[in-house]
């Protein structure tokens, strides 16, 4: 039981998601690393719940709690000061910054089921009123975790967030610049929930192909425009040797390369997966 508790102290590392304006954090800033907290105290809770009445095999396993504590390790690390400072006045950190969220800490964070540990965190009279709604709630999960949906919603967020002015607003604006990490992050929750977990692998399949197009067809927009998307985002560029057209190739080529390899991996692992499942399903048809 001891040794339960003390692997969850792994799981609450958290900070704010909040505008890069300075080192220094604000009232909305420590409000977000509050909500955070909260959020890894709840999985901690419902992990070691779970623990007690199922051992640690079933649910969520020891295992997939460290990988939902590397989640928010590396959620953590995008919010040091000296990360902050740099993302504030250079696009191509900005950029890595939110590649790291969608592509990093997303996926992390799901390959640790925190739904199945935070469902058993809830107390016993949420579970009896969920159970009234149970139908329309299960509806609504199913789709929003088929993986179509997941696609077109992820692709959409990102790219109002990325190509609109929308961009310059979350820079200009701390409240917009957390509601913009949250829409990112949300998204990229349930795309990469999706894209894991579903059972459609060749469905799957295509829905990754899909997004490393139109992810990737956004950074060569980014990175073969004339003109500048946002001059604010590259106020410090100079001071790395860099022009502010130069800053927002650069930030183009990481979303349109790295990006698109790492997509290119989790097809890879996808495609590994459904081929391991169809030999099982031959060696049992024998």
């Amino acid at each position: 039981m001891k040794r339960s508790r003390l692997s969850l102290v792994f799981l609450l590392p958290c900070a704010p998601a909040a505008a890069h304006s300075g080192a220094k954090y604000d009232a909305l800033e420590f409000t977000s690393l509050a909500v955070l907290m909260a959020f890894a105290a709840i999985y901690a809770f419902g992990a070691a719940k779970l623990w007690r009445r199922a051992g640690a095999v079933r649910g969520v396993t020891r295992a997939q709690a460290l990988m939902f504590a590397a989640g928010w390790g590396a959620l953590a690390l995008l919010y040091l000061p000296a990360v902050r400072e740099l993302s504030a006045g250079l696009f191509a950190a900005h950029m890595i910054e939110h590649e790291w969220a969608i592509l990093i800490v997303a996926p992390l964070l799901i390959f640790g089921r925190p739904f199945a540990a935070f469902a058993w965190a809830l107390p016993r009279a949420l579970l009896k009123m969920s159970t009234r709604l149970r139908k329309g709630l299960q509806a609504a999960w199913s789709a929003a975790m088929q993986p179509l949906f997941a696609t077109l919603q992820h692709a959409m967020v990102v790219w109002i967030w990325h190509a609109s002015s929308l961009y310059e607003l979350a820079l200009q604006d701390r409240a917009t610049h957390v509601v913009q990490h949250a829409c990112l992050l949300a998204s990229a929750l349930i795309f990469w929930r999706a894209m894991l977990l579903s059972p459609q692998k060749g469905l799957v399949l295509f829905c990754l192909f899909f997004t490393i197009v139109q992810s990737g067809f956004l950074g060569v927009l980014l990175t073969l425009s004339e003109r500048l998307w946002s001059a604010r985002q590259s106020a410090n560029a100079d001071a790395w040797g860099l022009t502010a057209i130069e800053d927002q190739q650069l930030a183009g080529l990481i979303m349109w390369v790295p990006a698109g390899l790492l997509y290119t991996g989790a097809a890879l692992w996808v495609a590994g997966a459904w081929i391991r499942s169809a030999d099982k399903i031959a060696l049992r048809t024998r």
